[in-house]
């Protein structure tokens, strides 16, 4: 199965395989379930550009074309959104007559904040459902998949060239990852800054196996950044950590030579040294981690379901549909699953089949323990006020990753 990186050519060598995953944005109608494929995850290192990645990719026209995550469901990632708008209108002086070009835009969650301000926005998502969603919002959004044809058309066609390039969880997704750098290249002005935020390759190390997923093609570090940046003729000048999906790095590149390196460069790339991030090593613990937490959780089930107690899975999440898939946890140890998104409302879970229900069926069935599958969003699942009376009528909480704790 070793193949060649994707951004080097040197080869790759597997470390981590989930074996075959259902594709885990993937809900079904009942008469599909039959019909489900599955496909291998396996995870790879390149030893010359530190670049980990997956073995195996299945087309993006399969992903990304047809999309059930709407941005704007999770009230935490909007309070995110604007926060990040507000923070890069000051710190790169925005005006009316910026453009903020944002690839992989959604449903216009982080657009829409820039264009309250005034600022010019365009979205760029090949979901042509939530395009559409966008464009009815008012947020200009070209329903395609990013590259450097889509980034010449733009240029050199409609004179559009961008003085922020944003993408929120799109690096990780791109297998043809140096063309898209090339086009972000294209379509960025002399002094702009491409920014782009994505899960940091940390959260491996700390049991967040389940961002591990056929949509997330990456897992980055820094140090891999910087190799694959430069072959794209672009240069890395900041970075800084977030909260975002359970632990996230913002990065800052431009032309080479525009802007001077920070020490946070220095710092993180110096971190990920001493941590080993430059060595396979360090990623053949993932599997050893994931092993021993599946171990835990089926126990703990395993016990709450002895004494006669309920569990009923909240939220159906990519990362949830790993976790559920990986354990082994279906209607063996869930009652049920719900999910606040309409969209995945009366479909079956990828893998698992489970049949995803609203919100109230809680207050139907009152199952003793919630297992919280979203668990990067605890405090606002734990918090929400539709959960309030389930609280108050004793509900408890397992979080399962990084380490299980029941609330």
């Amino acid at each position: 199965m070793n193949r060649n990186c994707r951004n080097c050519g040197n080869q790759i060598t597997k470390f981590f395989s989930l074996g075959d995953m259902p594709l885990v944005n993937s809900f079904l109608k009942k008469e599909e379930i039959s019909s489900e494929k599955k496909f291998d995850l396996s995870v790879g290192f390149c030893s010359r550009c530190f670049l980990v990645q997956l073995m195996k990719t299945v087309p993006p026209e399969d992903l990304f074309r047809h999309y059930l995550y709407f941005s704007s469901v999770s009230s935490a990632f909007l309070a995110h959104c604007k926060e990040t708008a507000d923070y890069l209108t000051e710190r790169f002086s925005l005006t009316p007559q910026s453009l903020v070009l944002e690839i992989a835009s959604n449903d216009g969650a982080q657009l829409q904040f820039f264009k309250e301000k005034g600022i010019k926005v365009l979205g760029v998502d090949p979901a042509k459902n939530i395009a559409e969603a966008a464009n009815k919002k008012g947020i200009p959004t070209v329903p395609e998949f990013f590259n450097a044809a889509l980034a010449r058309k733009f240029v050199l066609e409609q004179h559009i060239c961008a003085d922020i390039v944003f993408g929120a969880n799109v690096l990780a997704h791109v297998p043809e990852i140096v063309d898209f750098l090339t086009g972000v290249k294209m379509v960025l002005r002399p002094k702009g800054t491409a920014i782009f935020e994505f899960p940091y390759i940390k959260g491996l190390t700390e049991n967040k196996f389940d961002t591990i997923y056929h949509e997330h093609v990456f897992y980055y570090s820094l140090l891999a950044l910087t190799n694959l940046f430069t072959n794209a003729g672009l240069e890395l000048y900041d970075a800084e950590t977030t909260w975002a999906q359970g632990g996230s790095l913002r990065i800052f590149a431009s032309h080479p030579g525009t802007f001077s390196k920070t020490n946070a460069v220095k710092d993180i790339l110096a971190q990920e040294m001493k941590a080993g991030f430059d060595k396979i090593e360090t990623y053949q613990k993932i599997e050893e981690n994931a092993v021993r937490l599946k171990s835990e959780l089926t126990s703990l089930l395993t016990r709450i379901k002895g004494e006669g107690k309920s569990v009923a899975a909240y939220s159906a999440p990519a990362k949830g549909n790993i976790l559920l898939n990986y354990f082994g946890i279906g209607s063996n140890f869930l009652d049920f699953i719900v999910d606040y998104s309409k969209a995945k409302q009366g479909l079956y879970t990828p893998g698992t089949h489970l049949l995803v229900h609203s919100l109230d069926e809680i207050y139907k069935r009152h199952p003793d323990y919630l297992l919280v599958l979203c668990w990067n969003i605890t405090h606002e699942v734990v918090n929400m006020k539709e959960l309030h009376e389930y609280k108050k009528g004793g509900g408890r909480f397992i979080v399962p990753i990084p380490e299980i704790k029941i609330i």
